[in-house]
């Protein structure tokens, strides 16, 4: 399978805030990646767009971008052409949902189409009823006039720019067609007939533009979503997949089950690592072991997600930590961190299931599942950490492990980037490293103190 190394740039940490100096901005943007990054994809836009769109709005927030645009520049442009001559394989990425603040007074992020036909959304009845959620407000797939005009979007990008690929991002947001989940995967073929027709849209420009979709990491995600990803690789739809989470990371993913969808007809799967594993932000030693976590369970590479948004927390983007995550080989260089799953930012029955937090009632025990890849072992040392709230009693694979209250610490390594947790609540543990094993390791924790627990974080440190 083809080697990449992928990288989604939002598009909001650049276009929200260059300076004037457009050309410039654009050099230190594209200067800045790391060679080890092959692919690079730019978003051009969520509900609005980042590019002199003559289809849909052009977001009017963005004033920078707004500023350039009247001064006769095109900063989308500027940037796609700089990455290419920058030799990096190119990508537009298209949001195929965004709906970030749907119900905004200022309509900041409201697609024209919605702005037009506010009933071609999936759960208008739920607007009604007052039960809305942001993902009641996703444009409904099954409707042609949706379909019709994020194909003009597409058609519009594909005659104005030059890049290698499309990624058509069905994880933001993840809700295109309506009704029950049954409903939806009867309604599959409409998704892919859509996929077809961006295909034909790119085969049509005379250049050779491949077509990727991001989705869930799990088949079972798919399915709730409509995305028949074995159709579309029978069909020779699409040239890749990645298969991700909504807004965190997985240190572990079914992707041998979603190659297995394909049949004869596979095509490269790479694994999507978001900018923090819930409630956590990443910190080197996380992304090695998520990296390696994926790699162990078969990805071709990594898709990175937000990474240039650590500008939202640092004066400069750590791009010095991705050489760590390239290969598997240089992800498996120690320390590594684990992560036990954790429900935050996980939409159920599209993600994974997160594991976490969990209730530890007075006296009881609760056993959590830990996936360690093979690379990981064998270790010299072993440390694991549970933000508890109070005592417990922890074994790992039948093995006691003995808390060190000297090591009482919010933190294995340096794994925040704003506010730590109370280290008051945390529980240190030294662990025998014979007692991991590659694959699942079952963690058994008891409450150990006078009143009710909830356990909200568990990680592993390896040496």
């Amino acid at each position: 399978m083809p080697y990449r190394f992928l990288m989604d740039n939002d598009g909001s940490n650049f276009f929200y805030a260059m300076s004037a100096d457009t050309a410039q901005a654009v050099r230190e943007a594209v200067a800045e990646c790391p060679e080890c990054v092959t692919t690079y994809l730019l978003c051009c836009g969520a509900g609005t767009y980042y590019y002199p769109t003559k289809v849909g709005t052009v977001c009017p927030h963005a004033k920078p971008l707004l500023a350039a645009l009247k001064r006769g520049e095109d900063p989308f442009g500027m940037f796609l052409d700089a990455l290419k001559k920058a030799g990096k394989e190119t990508f537009v990425t298209y949001r195929m949902n965004d709906v970030h603040n749907p119900d905004a007074e200022d309509e900041w992020n409201l697609p024209r189409i919605r702005k037009e036909h506010p009933d071609w959304i999936v759960d208008a009845e739920a607007i009604r009823n007052g039960k809305a959620d942001w993902m009641s407000y996703c444009l409904d797939y099954s409707r042609p006039g949706v379909r019709d005009y994020i194909l003009a979007t597409l058609r519009e990008l594909v005659a104005n720019y030059r890049f290698d690929g499309l990624q058509l991002d069905w994880m933001r947001f993840p809700r295109h067609l309506s009704g029950s989940s049954e409903e939806v995967w009867q309604k599959r073929g409409i998704l892919t007939e859509f996929t077809a027709q961006a295909r034909n849209i790119l085969r049509s420009s005379g250049r050779e533009i491949l077509l990727s979709a991001r989705v869930p990491a799990g088949p079972e995600g798919c399915r709730f979503l409509g995305l028949d990803i074995a159709e579309w690789t029978k069909k020779g739809l699409v040239d890749f997949i990645s298969a991700a989470a909504f807004l965190t990371s997985d240190f572990a993913a079914p992707l041998v089950e979603m190659r297995s969808l394909m049949k004869d007809r596979p095509v490269p799967i790479y694994a999507g690592i978001e900018f923090g594993h819930s409630p956590q932000t990443h910190c080197p030693e996380s992304l090695r072991a998520a990296a390696l976590g994926l790699y162990d369970n078969g990805a071709d590479g990594i898709n990175l997600f937000n990474f240039p948004c650590w500008i939202e927390y640092l004066a400069s983007r750590p791009y010095h930590w991705l050489d760590g995550i390239a290969t598997a080989k240089a992800a498996s260089v120690r320390p590594l961190l684990f992560s036990v799953s954790h429900a935050m930012h996980r939409i159920p029955k599209v993600d994974l299931p997160g594991q976490l937090p969990v209730s530890l009632p007075g006296g009881q025990e609760k056993e959590l599942i830990l996936s360690l890849p093979k690379a990981a072992l064998p270790a010299r040392r072993a440390l694991l950490l549970a933000q508890s709230g109070g005592d417990i009693r922890m074994a790992v694979n039948g093995h006691r492990a003995k808390e060190d209250p000297a090591l009482r610490h919010a933190e294995l390594f340096l794994e925040y980037a704003e506010k730590r947790p109370d280290k008051e609540n945390c529980r240190v543990f030294r662990i025998d490293p014979e007692a991991l094993r590659p694959g699942p390791n079952r963690l058994r924790l008891a409450n150990a103190a006078p009143g009710d627990l909830t356990v909200e974080r568990i990680n592993l440190g390896i040496w």
